[in-house]
């Protein structure tokens, strides 16, 4: 379930995608690289590190695009049980991308349900690039 258009980034253990509704400005899915479907539990000592580096190198890069408020994270695999985590940043104020604003109308509370994703596809393919390039910049 991973729109090759929205891959940004590959780790070791870890493919990150921008996530489709992006009624959180820059939220992203880490996909676990090898099957395994489960919980986090399952992760080897070598998944477990690179998932912690992958979340440090995801702040700080998103704090120089979009300086968010806080960061949420999701590992649920109700409906795909393959692991993946959610990175789900939240804003106390509202961000533009491009001239899209974007308000975290549920800023407070939690992040599901989502509210529906004020860029349109063209504008999340933008946003997928820019972030890919800034991405590859800063570890390459």
């Amino acid at each position: 379930m991973i729109d090759e258009q929205l891959v940004l980034l590959e780790t070791p253990s870890w493919t990150w995608s921008l996530f489709p509704n992006q009624s959180y400005l820059g939220r992203v899915q880490l996909t676990l690289r090898r099957q395994c479907d489960g919980s986090l539990a399952r992760l080897t000592q070598e998944e477990w590190a690179d998932l912690h580096l992958c979340l440090g190198t995801y702040e700080r890069f998103l704090d120089t695009l979009f300086n968010p408020d806080r960061f949420n994270y999701e590992q649920l695999g109700n409906v795909w049980t393959q692991i993946h985590v959610h990175a789900i940043p939240r804003y106390s104020r509202s961000v533009i991308w491009q001239g899209i604003t974007v308000d975290d109308s549920r800023w407070g509370d939690h992040p599901l349900p989502e509210p529906p994703t004020p860029l349109d596809e063209a504008a999340t393919m933008q946003l997928a690039e820019k972030m890919r390039q800034e991405l590859q910049n800063t570890s390459g």
